[in-house]
């Protein structure tokens, strides 16, 4: 049987997605059940792991059957589309995302249900040190805007909760674009999206992951001296993106979707986005410059923010993996990006 919140409090189903996690799986569990708020569910899709994953998830399903509802894919899915599937499944009012080695702090569910409001999505801070050892300090502060979505993806799975009608109003789910960016792309779009300025989690690193795989610099582009590296090197890689079907899909569902009198700077973006040749990525680029402050993470003032903002898209576009997802980012990983 399924715990039930008290009187008026949102029912929270948690989705968790592993494969060959054992060696991280149960400190996050315990993380996850030790939560200062109570849960509705807790439902773990595994994806064929070859380890002892299956074997400590079954544990942990007969320490807490009231809780934990356990699923095992037929065949290997790979981590987008394994989420995909498992958020579907979830029953709640609400749905918060886990990743199977991270680490919760104990109030990050309290903290998100209290935040959301009227919003589609919410989303908080988390920590990115290499080590669990505290203090933490390497926070991370994801981009809390459309405009800045569409340049550096935007709230990350493992550290937002969003509602259960968001996704069923979710049709189409594209295997080549990251769950988590698709989700709030479409909350933005939506009711919105709300953030807690405080970190509620900690996202583990470790050599292997498709983050570290996909953002390490390699061959020419190694030797280059920054910042014409990231100039040189982000027009070419500008130009490459655009010739992706994923990265079309993304932004022309932008496009589409966007009112342009309710997200006017979102839909010029991707109008832009979407059109090829050096004339459109300058018009593009003095458009960012001139928004800056609504689209480079950080805010940067006066000259270096103008010039920040002119090479926005030059620079997003350098080390980009968000659109790699099934070139090397496998169903080994269980975190698909940071």
């Amino acid at each position: 049987m399924m715990h039930t919140p008290s009187a008026g409090q949102p029912r929270v189903s948690v989705v968790m997605c592993t494969y060959n996690g054992a060696c991280y799986l149960r400190k996050q569990l315990d993380t996850i059940l030790a939560q200062d708020y109570p849960l509705y569910e807790l439902i773990i899709q595994d994806d064929r792991s070859t380890d002892d994953t299956w074997t400590i998830l079954e544990e942990y399903r007969a320490a807490r059957p009231d809780l934990i509802r356990l699923y095992r894919n037929e065949r290997n899915l790979g981590v987008n589309r394994n989420f995909q599937a498992a958020l579907r499944r979830a029953t709640g009012d609400l749905v918060a995302v886990a990743d199977q080695d991270d680490v919760w702090f104990p109030n990050k569910v309290r903290r998100l249900v209290e935040t959301i409001g009227g919003a589609d999505l919410c989303f908080a801070d988390h920590y990115s040190d290499l080590e669990w050892r505290e203090p933490l300090r390497v926070r991370v502060s994801t981009p809390a805007s459309l405009p800045q979505c569409l340049f550096f993806a935007g709230p990350v799975g493992h550290a937002a909760i969003c509602r259960r009608d968001l996704l069923d109003r979710i049709t189409d789910w594209p295997a080549d674009i990251y769950y988590d960016w698709w989700i709030a792309l479409h909350a933005y779009l939506g009711r919105g999206v709300v953030k807690v300025n405080e970190p509620l989690n900690w996202h583990r690193h470790y050599a292997g992951s498709v983050t570290t795989r996909t953002d390490r610099p390699t061959g020419l582009e190694a030797l280059t001296p920054a910042p014409l590296r990231v100039y040189v090197w982000g027009l070419r890689y500008y130009r490459r993106l655009q010739l992706q079907d994923n990265y079309r899909r993304l932004y022309r569902f932008v496009e589409t979707h966007a009112d342009p009198a309710v997200h006017p700077l979102a839909y010029a973006i991707a109008r832009l986005k979407t059109r090829r040749g050096l004339l459109s990525l300058l018009k593009l680029c003095l458009l960012t410059m001139h928004h800056y402050k609504e689209v480079y993470p950080g805010r940067p003032h006066g000259l270096s923010g103008r010039i920040h903002g002119f090479f926005c898209p030059l620079i997003s576009a350098y080390r980009c993996s968000f659109f790699r997802i099934g070139q090397g980012g496998g169903a080994a990983s269980n975190s698909a990006r940071s």
